[in-house]
């Protein structure tokens, strides 16, 4: 009986030290921003880079 009520006191503390309560979250972001267009766009590119090393037209430099 006596644990419980140490328990229950430090409970209360612990809850009484965190302060208020923070707000809840946002809700997610709309759809669509621009950064999305950006992103395609570097994948694009890079897999477009990647098919042009891969044909020969880009050479890379030799390791010595």
């Amino acid at each position: 009986m006596k644990l419980a009520q140490i328990l229950f006191v430090f409970t209360n503390v612990v809850y009484a030290y965190q302060g208020p309560i923070p707000p809840p979250p946002s809700g997610p972001p709309p759809p669509g921003l621009p950064i999305d267009g950006a992103v395609v766009f570097v994948f694009a590119l890079a897999l477009l880079y990647g098919v042009i090393k891969h044909l020969g037209f880009i050479k890379s430099k030799p390791k010595n």
